[in-house]
């Protein structure tokens, strides 16, 4: 800190492709270190960086495709700037908040979120840590905001509202499967039952579904907003696909408690309409056993809802019954 290392690393250094990853990584780790009397630094590490990153990848790339079709370097990168960006805004949030320009700030939350819909899980779970940190923070600054979604004018929720209805959208389209789910589709496209726990995957669920839980009480008319239109493009076809249904079904069954009963019910009751719906639509086997799995997944996880509504309930165990007469590998189950 006392030296001129952090400015020739990002001067010098950080603009050479060549040198740019192996650059990053001194910067996160630098970016890592917790000491208290050098928050100027800090702050011009961060600055410095983020000027320089604009000028190397504008903020309108598509960074998503841009990594779909780049080499390994472009890639690592992609990663590194993951890792710094998430170590420094772990570390020295606060900071940022307090002293570094807004806007700034605020690209830095724009590269995260378009990094988190890269398709790479390893990439995921590293923004996946930051948002949980960010999500959790928020919410124990005021847990119960009641029903209604307050104003946060300048608070850190406002700072932050923008990028967390994003958040919410990703987690929303990329929800990991369950443990308890059985049926699920093979590297050839069929629908078949699965033998083995991927274990991988069940980590990825819960964190990705205490995320959402925190991100749901945060602002939970959001969260429903996006559920129920990507529940309509499943009703009429513009998303329709089994991973697009399976992943939204898990997602709706991850928020479980979280919402106040009245609105879950309304929600529920919505939800499940358009599921049936969907069954009845569908044709082919294969189809109905996907969305017969997902209605099944869905009404478990909502024991509270079944037992406030008994003529629901009853409904549900005569599809049960239907749905054990289906010889489906998995759909008993």
């Amino acid at each position: 800190f006392e030296t001129k290392l952090i400015n020739t690393l990002i001067f010098k250094f950080l603009p050479v492709p060549l040198f740019r990853n192996v650059t990053l990584k001194c910067l996160t780790e630098i970016a890592g270190v917790t000491v208290s009397n050098y928050d100027d630094m800090f702050v011009n590490l961060f600055t410095q960086t983020m000027t320089q990153l604009e000028v190397m990848l504008p903020l309108p790339t598509d960074i998503r495709s841009a990594y779909a079709c780049g080499q390994d370097q472009e890639q690592n990168f992609i990663q590194n700037l993951a890792l710094f960006l998430c170590t420094f805004l772990k570390e020295h949030g606060n900071l940022a908040e307090t002293s570094v320009p807004i806007e700034m700030l605020r690209s830095a939350l724009r590269y995260l979120v378009s990094i988190s819909e890269v398709d790479e899980v390893e990439i995921f779970k590293i923004c996946l840590e930051y948002w949980n940190t960010l999500a959790s923070e928020l919410y124990r600054e005021v847990p119960y905001a009641g029903a209604q979604p307050i104003f946060y004018g300048n608070s850190r929720r406002g700072l932050y509202q923008e990028v967390l209805n994003k958040v919410r959208y990703i987690m929303i389209s990329r929800m990991a499967k369950p443990e308890e789910v059985l049926v699920v589709e093979n590297d050839n496209g069929e629908v078949v039952r699965e033998f083995m726990k991927d274990t991988d995957s069940i980590n990825l669920y819960k964190n990705m579904r205490e995320t959402l839980v925190y991100l749901t009480h945060l602002d939970y008319t959001d969260t429903e907003r996006i559920m129920t239109e990507k529940l309509q493009n499943q009703v009429n076809g513009t998303e329709w696909s089994w991973k697009n249904l399976n992943t939204l079904c898990w997602a709706i069954g991850s928020i479980s408690g979280a919402m106040h009963e009245e609105d879950e019910k309304r929600f529920l009751v919505t939800v499940i309409k358009d599921l049936l719906g969907l069954c009845e639509q569908k044709r082919g086997k294969d189809n109905k056993a996907i969305i017969a799995s997902n209605i099944m997944y869905v009404v478990g996880q909502y024991p509270r809802f079944l037992r406030a509504h008994w003529k629901f309930l009853k409904t549900v165990v005569n599809k049960l019954f239907e749905f054990m007469h289906e010889t489906h590998d998995g759909v008993q189950d």
